[in-house]
């Protein structure tokens, strides 16, 4: 090959490579939102994307949004405890919500994976 095909065959790869990277990201980020949920009202979503805890994180960008039914209470310094696999859970106040939820239910920010458990936020609904 001539240095120029060198070059060229480079910078296709180069090309095929970063599209690649780009449709496999967009795809994760687009998969995020289950479609389950796809039908949930535009408002709703709206607020599901806004949401963030007291140190700034988002809570969409990493995990997902669980609703929450199960019994829960406030602590004295503004956490939630409740139970995870049938034994005592804190969530710290850090990562709950203080605003408005539209939900009508407790909303659950977290991901479960082989590295654990990892909470994001916690968005109060009316309490049990």
């Amino acid at each position: 090959m001539q240095p120029t095909e060198l070059k060229g065959a480079f910078v296709f790869r180069s090309t095929v490579l970063a599209l690649g990277v780009v449709m496999v990201t967009s795809a994760q980020s687009y998969a995020r939102w289950k479609e389950q949920y796809l039908l949930t009202p535009s408002a709703i979503q709206d607020w599901y994307r806004a949401q963030q805890n007291a140190n700034g994180e988002r809570c969409c960008d990493l995990s997902d949004g669980h609703p929450y039914f199960g019994n829960y209470r406030l602590t004295h310094d503004g956490g939630v405890e409740l139970e995870l696999n049938d034994r005592p859970y804190r969530i710290p106040s850090y990562m709950v919500l203080n605003g408005p939820n539209p939900t009508g239910h407790a909303v659950w920010w977290y991901i479960d994976n082989e590295g654990g458990h990892f909470d994001f936020c916690f968005a109060k609904g009316s309490l049990n």
